[in-house]
């Protein structure tokens, strides 16, 4: 009876464990099809700077996509199997493009092409303006681009995705994205008092200081560039950035018009000046003299910002030096106010300084946040420490370069010389639009303008056609300033050569790609804007690298210390055995001499011993770690989940073994 009690509970449990096994078969295939359903798209990114997470910026544009994309990704084969980096870099680029492509809900088409040489891949890659590089000697061309199109026939691409940029591969791919789902082209509203289009038609332009700025030519390439008068009451609704230069002797009316563009939506990238040297060598466009200094108090106090008003920023270290001297004898000097900025002066991660070398800048002002402002101040360019301010009486006419120097006093402290402001902000002007007798007068104290005829038909269609004014921002203000204006001119940025009849221009400076990176930048949508670097995907074990720096610096010390005494008897070992020389050309050497050069030989020896036995010493402390981590990553995990497994095995074993023999018991 008992013997047929446990053949029937064996039985039992061979049944069960089937049973259970078809059931978790069962529930294996249904959990697949639910998650196909339920779980398309989820993705877990644990990566530190959750590299593979989209922020919401570009999930927003790519909700926003009207019409489908074709993005066609470019990747030589070859290319990943000569740089493994690169390899890797691609597979993160073709990842984030299958995030945005399963985010558009079917609006974005990715392919994917290796164009091997002669292919057709490669001739659609070439006719795309794909970058291609010469792998070895033999020519072979590869590739590592991306381009799109939309459903007008609109191409955007890069055409080489360069390691140097993987901060902004986000920004990057959102903007080429935004970009073919708004291919209009950007319009840019210019509005300045200096001549930056020249005086065509007259004696300057014939003399050759007449003639439009680079920076108008540059811009034109590039954008929809459009005048806007600096005496206007309004700006115009198509436009998508303005650009004021400074805005010196600017109406009440023509500032409420800047006022409420930005407070409705607008965007805007300003060049003030507290010294604008341009404007003290040529006439105004319409006659008269321009004024030295523009500052946009009104306005800045609303937007919260301060410029310091009638000084001018110095800097001993970024300095440009110039000849102070005469046309008989040349003296060159350091000019404090006329700075070259380095890459360090630059903010970091910020799209619009990104890849900047250098820029150069002439009696820049200093920008800072007013207390209590409502918007975020965000510096872009700052000077070095040793920087101070000078007043701009010292500046004017023919300063003082030698007394500059010997005035000199470092405040210790950046200045900040361009910030992007962002955030809410209310309206310069509270109460509404300026009264008539106000709008008669310059905002920034220059003389009053005749007003135009009065026609009441017209004034009260105008009024009628006006938008309601605002006394805060619809939504955040996107500004950008900039404390000098003559940074634009041809001068500080730009050298002129004739070739065969024609002008070419060769940049010295990346003054016009701040400025077009700005435009850009701006012209985007908010999202787009509020995009920022990322992280690297290759990043370093951080534990590695400071354990090897402390190794280094702990055998280097000692390995400089004997490549030192090495030196010091090699050359007293070639004094020994230079004495004079004997007939035949042979060296004659005392015993003694023989004595201490055997000595210096054995000591060079024990030296040669030592630093190599300190080199082998670092080697292997610093493969002994490398091994110490690879078994940590690569085998303890592996080792803990089978000693895990093990121990449950023997846990399950037992309790078995138990239960068995209790029923065997009862």
């Amino acid at each position: 009876m008992a013997d047929k009690t446990a053949k029937w509970r064996t039985g039992g449990r061979e049944s069960l464990g089937l049973a259970s096994l078809l059931v978790a078969l069962v529930l294996f295939v249904a959990v697949n099809i639910l998650s196909q359903a339920w779980l398309k798209g989820a993705r877990l990114d644990l990566t530190g700077d959750k590299l593979f997470t989209v922020t919401e910026g570009t999930r927003s544009i790519l909700a926003k996509i009207d019409e489908p994309l074709t993005l066609r990704f470019y990747f030589s084969a070859s290319l990943g199997k000569e740089l493994p980096g690169l390899a890797k870099y691609a597979a993160r680029v073709r990842d984030l493009l299958g995030e945005y492509a399963a985010l558009a809900g079917g609006k974005i088409r990715l392919q994917i092409a290796d164009p091997s040489p002669f292919s057709d891949d490669e001739d659609t890659a070439v006719a795309f303006g794909i970058q291609g590089i010469p792998l070895d000697q033999t020519g072979e061309m590869v590739y590592f681009g991306l381009a799109g199109t939309n459903s007008t026939d609109d191409e955007e691409t890069i055409t080489f995705f360069s390691p140097a940029r993987e901060r902004f591969l986000e920004y990057d791919l959102t903007k080429l994205i935004h970009n073919l789902a708004n291919p209009k082209r950007t319009v840019i509203g210019l509005m300045t008092s200096l001549p930056v289009r020249g005086y065509p038609g007259t004696a300057l332009a014939r003399m050759g200081r007449g003639r439009p700025w680079q920076m108008v030519d540059q811009l034109q390439q590039l954008f929809d560039v459009q005048t806007v008068d600096t005496n206007t009451d309004e700006i115009d609704k198509e436009i998508d950035v303005l650009m004021i230069v400074h805005p010196a002797g600017f109406s009440e009316k023509t500032l409420y018009a800047v006022d409420q563009f930005l407070m409705n939506g607008g965007r805007a990238l300003i060049f003030t000046d507290p010294l604008a040297e341009i404007a003290g060598r040529v006439p105004a466009p319409g006659g008269g003299r321009l004024a030295l200094a523009s500052d946009f108090k009104r306005l800045f106090d609303a937007w919260g910002i301060e410029q310091a008003p009638g000084v001018a920023v110095g800097d001993r270290l970024l300095a440009r030096r110039v000849d102070a001297g005469t046309a008989q004898r040349s003296q060159p000097v350091d000019f404090l106010p006329w700075i070259t900025l380095k890459p360090e002066n630059f903010a970091a991660g910020d799209v619009i300084t990104n890849e900047i070398e250098s820029m150069n800048l002439a009696s820049a002002g200093s920008l800072k946040p007013k207390a209590g402002a409502t918007t975020k101040f965000t510096p872009l360019i700052t000077t070095s420490p040793e920087a101070m301010l000078i007043d701009t009486e010292k500046l004017k006419n023919r300063p003082d370069f030698f007394g500059l120097i010997r005035d000199f006093k470092p405040a210790g402290v950046p200045y900040t010389l361009a910030a992007r402001i962002s955030g809410p902000a209310p309206s310069a002007f509270p109460d509404g639009p300026p009264t008539e007798e106000a709008s008669k007068q310059d905002g920034d104290g220059g003389d009053a303008k005749e007003a135009a005829p009065k026609v009441e038909g017209k004034e009260k269609d105008d009024a009628a056609k006006k938008p309601p004014h605002l006394s805060k921002s619809k939504s955040d203000i996107n500004i950008i300033v900039v404390a000098d204006a003559d940074m634009l001119r041809d001068q500080f940025w730009v050298e002129l050569q004739q070739f065969f009849g024609q002008v070419i221009a060769i940049p010295i400076a990346n003054n016009i790609d701040f400025v077009i990176n700005a435009l850009d930048n701006l012209a985007g949508s908010d999202e787009l804007i509020g995009l920022r670097s990322r992280g690297v995907s290759q990043r370093p074990f951080e534990r590695v690298v400071d354990l090897t720096r402390a190794a280094e610096i702990r055998y280097r010390a000692t390995e400089r210390e004997l490549q030192t005494r090495r030196e010091q008897t090699e050359e007293k070992l070639s004094d020994l055995q230079r004495p004079g020389q004997a007939g035949g050309g042979k060296i004659i050497l005392t015993p003694a001499q023989i004595e201490e050069i055997d000595k210096f030989k054995g000591e060079l020896l024990k030296i040669r011993k030592q630093l190599r036995q300190v080199q082998l010493d670092l080697r292997r402390e610093i493969e002994a770690l490398e091994a110490r981590l690879q078994f940590y990553n690569i085998a303890l995990i592996p080792i803990g989940v089978a000693a895990l497994a093990i121990i449950l095995g023997l846990l399950r074993i037992r309790r078995r073994r138990q239960r068995t023999e209790t029923e065997a018991l009862g």
